[in-house]
This record gives C-alpha cells, structure tokens and sequence, in this order.
C-alpha cells in the first residue's frame, strides 16, 4: 500500500510541473496578443492549399515591403481554406528574416523559389513550401538537428 501511495505522490508532482510548464506556455500566447510583443499577422486565403507554399513578400513597386520592413517581434502565418483557419506559425521575426534571405542568397534552398506576384504582379516575393517552414525553427536549435539541414 505504501509503494502505491507513493507511486501516486510522484505522479502528482509532475502533474504539478506539467501544469506550471503548460500555465508558462499560456502565459507566453496571453504576451503575443497584447502591445508587451509586436506581432505582425499573414494570413493566406485558400491557394496555399493547391500550392503547398507560403508567401513572404520583401519588396513592392520597388521599395522594401513585408518580411523586410516589418519592425515585429514575431510573424503570425495563418491558412485560410473555406474561411476557416486551418493552421498558424508563430516565428520569431530574426529567424524568419534569416531563413529567408539564405533562400533569397541561395536559389532553391529548402525548396524554395524566387518570383513575382501580389497586385499586378508589383511585388517580389519568396515562395516556400509549407513542409519546409520546420527548418527555420530546426535552424535555430541548439543541437545536432540544425547541422543536417
């Protein structure tokens, strides 16, 4: 009977240490929606979806725009299909500008692809393949992960 007890006092305390964690996660989104960080928000309608990519617009009539001016702490990419939100990324803008200029250095890193678009095609923008965007989170990591990319 006591081994059981103190099975189950173990269990409680990290239950205590999961929802502290969990309560710290709550608390970092509760920080992205007020004005103490700077989010600025992409959301994508319903091509993505027949595409795979990702849009990150740098430039527009030939002045810097999006990615590249924005003065956020982080960026936001929603997608949209039929009006409902089907995912977000949340990226710290620094990585994100990171990435994309090594896509931008590097033709076809990670997929991706350099081209026009937006409102008569005014715009330069990055294309990059959904399944690729882990990589400017694992470029990141303080681990082994980021030298196999």
């Amino acid at each position: 009977m006591e081994l059981a007890r103190r099975d189950k006092v173990r269990e409680l305390a990290k239950f205590d240490i999961d929802l502290q964690y969990g309560q710290e996660g709550e608390q970092w989104l509760k920080i992205l929606g007020t004005d103490q960080a700077k989010m600025e928000v992409k959301t994508e309608r319903d091509r993505w979806a027949q595409t795979g990519n990702a849009v990150f617009e740098y430039e527009c009539r030939s002045k810097p725009s999006g990615i590249a001016v924005t003065t956020s702490d982080y960026w936001c990419h929603n997608f949209m299909l039929n009006d409902r939100c089907c995912m977000s990324y949340v990226f710290n803008v620094d990585d994100l500008k990171q990435f994309l200029r090594m896509c931008i250095k590097t033709p076809g890193y990670a997929g991706s692809r350099l081209t026009i678009g937006g409102d008569n095609n005014a715009s330069k923008v990055i294309l990059v393949p959904i399944t690729e965007l882990w990589r400017i989170t694992c470029n990141t990591l303080p681990f082994r992960t980021r030298d196999v990319l």
